[in-house]
């Protein structure tokens, strides 16, 4: 498995993993989604992201030492585009659909959570779209 295979897989394992801890307990009410104790753990579910996507990336890039510091050719150029590309129509439309419960009158902590939500479920595409192109061999 190449570097940047292994970076899509530690990208979606850790969004599901991170943010998946956060919008669970908004869901089942083990937080409010309002206030300080919603803050703090969005701030411990992004240090963590953060902090093991640093980690993980490092151990990626040992256990592949040439991938890790090759250029990208042209084939993992085309597939981050395509992907991005992917990722960024599908932000539009979940950006536009924001719209819906905006006007439903939801409080501006929902519209918020949200729109990070949609921030998440477009990285989570990116890294599928990335997995399943370097799988087929696009």
């Amino acid at each position: 498995m190449s570097f940047r295979e292994k970076s899509a897989w530690i990208t979606l394992i850790l969004l599901l993993l991170c943010f998946g801890a956060y919008f669970g307990s908004i869901a089942t009410h083990h937080i409010s989604g309002h206030g300080w104790g919603s803050v703090h753990l969005l701030m411990a579910c992004v240090l963590a992201y953060l902090v093991l996507l640093f980690v993980l990336s490092l151990a990626a890039k040992w256990t592949t030492p040439k991938d890790g510091l090759a250029m990208r050719d042209e084939r993992e150029r085309l597939i981050q585009a395509r992907s991005h590309t992917i990722g960024y129509y599908l932000m539009m439309v979940l950006t536009l659909v924001i719209g819906v419960p905006f006007h439903a009158g939801l409080p501006a902590v929902v519209l918020v959570n949200l729109a990070l939500l949609d921030v998440v479920v477009a990285g989570i595409v990116v890294a599928v779209a990335q997995i399943v192109m370097f799988r087929r061999g696009f």
